[in-house]
C-alpha cells in the first residue's frame, strides 16, 4: 500500500505518494465525499473539480515517468480524484480543507463511519459524507451528479 502526504501551497490542495503529485486549485474543488471504508480507519474520498487536476511526476527518474504515464493512460476523468487514505491522512486533508473553503462539513464520527446513515430526498444512504459542496449541493443531489447515485 502506497503512502499519501496531504498538504497545501499557496492556492493548491496537493495529494502525493512516492511516484506521483496531484495538484488541485481550490477555486476548482466542486464537491467531495467520503466513504467508510471496509477496514477500520481507512476511508474513500473523492474529489470532484471544475478544471482538471495537474499530475505530475515527484521526480525525473524512469520509475516515477513511467508510474505517471501508467497513471494518466488509466485515469479516464482528469476532474476527479478517487482515493484512500488512512484516517490521519484524512484529518489532514480536513484540517487543509476547513482552513481553505467555506462550507466544510467535518464529521465527529470517523470512528463510527459503519453507522453512518442519512435519509435526502427520500433516498436511504449508508456509509457517505459529503464534507464538501461548491454549489451547496445536498448529498442525493452531489450523487446524482456524478453518476454515483441513480
Amino acid at each position: 500500500m502506497d503512502f499519501f502526504t496531504v498538504y497545501h501551497n499557496n492556492s493548491n490542495l496537493i495529494i502525493e505518494n512516492s511516484f506521483v503529485r496531484e495538484i488541485i486549485s481550490f477555486d476548482s474543488i466542486d464537491d467531495i465525499l467520503i466513504f467508510r471504508s471496509q477496514e477500520r480507519g481507512k476511508f474513500k474520498v473523492f474529489i470532484f473539480t471544475i478544471s482538471p487536476v495537474i499530475a505530475e511526476a515527484r521526480s525525473e527518474g524512469f520509475i516515477n515517468k513511467s508510474v505517471l504515464s501508467a497513471f494518466k493512460f488509466f485515469n479516464k476523468n482528469s476532474n476527479e480524484i478517487k482515493t484512500h487514505f488512512e484516517e490521519k491522512e484524512l484529518n489532514t486533508l480536513l484540517k487543509i480543507l476547513s482552513d481553505n473553503l467555506d462550507h466544510v462539513f467535518i464529521p465527529n464520527d470517523l470512528e463510527n463511519s459503519f453507522l453512518w446513515r442519512e435519509t435526502d430526498n427520500s433516498f436511504q444512504i449508508k456509509g457517505i459524507k459529503l464534507i464538501y459542496s461548491k454549489s451547496k449541493l445536498s448529498l442525493a443531489e452531489v450523487l446524482k451528479k456524478h453518476n454515483i447515485l441513480r
